[in-house]
């Protein structure tokens, strides 16, 4: 069986070799840094993992052969980053663990080159919202802070919010994290889900923090060195991981029904001494991600 899925593997990933030569090409352009390649060797170990294994039900065979067929139709009108996903769900429906199918389908989306996208998508609204809400954190505490776009004005002083603080890269670290959690704990589709939107609103909280924390220290409300503007945001981030962390180790694990497997043999306690060590390593990980974004003093003019 493990074989008959890795040759079903192999064999998509020579019918989609155009979508492989085009990530391997973004992989070496610079738009995008090549951390996804953390998250491929995740998903890859994942699934090398042990597991029951069943014959291909009609289903996928079905989902195949519709995935295969529409590829192929419509391939002269699709964008890269469409046919990527193509592959990506058709690998997931070959290699995939049953008991963690979709944090497995997480990990292996997020080894797409997708930043540069998403910061072209979503940068600029995520920076609006985490403008406002930064003007009315502050607001709270008395200093009348103004938000206009994405320059928080206060005292004749203007700072801009600028692409780093969209919050996207300190969310993808945070997916990947929470979506390697899931797989260690076997978590089903369910507390996978769930797991996900708390990442996203811890992440997004702790962004919001950020900001403000940094219109503090480029307002020069707060005298700290310049060094403290990295440590800020490593500091919410840590804060933020831990919290992740927590978060997915409270969840009840799937149970694994393989003997003699080396991921969960019985001398590891419950709950689970390895998934600190897996938090540990994605922390490390994270720890070299280029977490905080540098506000900066807008120009003479007024900024579009």
């Amino acid at each position: 069986m493990k074989a008959l899925r890795w040759t079903t593997a192999l064999l998509l990933l020579i019918a989609h070799w155009p979508t492989l030569r085009w990530f391997g090409l973004r992989l070496n352009d610079g738009a995008d840094e090549p951390l996804g390649l953390i998250a491929l060797a995740l998903a890859l170990i994942f699934a090398l993992r042990p597991a029951t294994e069943d014959l291909p039900s009609r289903r996928i065979l079905t989902a195949h052969i519709i995935l295969l067929l529409a590829y192929a139709a419509a391939y002269a009108w699709l964008p890269p980053i469409v046919r990527a996903l193509v592959l990506i769900l058709q690998l997931a429906l070959t290699l995939a663990p049953r008991a963690y199918a979709f944090a497995w389908l997480l990990l292996l989306t997020l080894s797409l080159p997708l930043i540069s996208s998403l910061q072209f998508y979503l940068g600029y609204p995520l920076r609006l919202i985490t403008t406002h809400l930064s003007a009315a954190l502050l607001n709270l505490f008395g200093l009348h802070v103004q938000a206009s776009g994405t320059t928080l004005l206060w005292a004749n002083e203007r700072v801009i919010v600028d692409a780093p603080c969209s919050g996207i890269q300190m969310a993808w670290s945070g997916l990947l994290l929470a979506a390697t959690l899931a797989c260690w704990q076997r978590l089903p589709t369910r507390q996978t889900l769930q797991l996900i939107q708390r990442t996203l609103s811890l992440v997004f909280l702790a962004n919001v923090v950020r900001a403000t924390a940094l219109f503090c220290m480029g307002t020069k409300l707060w005298s700290l060195p310049a060094s403290f503007h990295e440590g800020i945001g490593l500091a919410l981030f840590s804060l933020t991981a831990w919290a992740i962390v927590s978060l997915g180790i409270r969840q009840q694990p799937a149970p694994c029904t393989v003997s003699a497997c080396l991921f969960c043999s019985a001398s590891s306690p419950p709950r689970v001494r390895s998934t600190h060590s897996a938090a540990r390593i994605m922390l490390r990980a994270a720890s070299r991600w280029p977490l905080t974004g540098r506000p900066r003093r807008s120009p003479s003019h007024w900024p579009n």
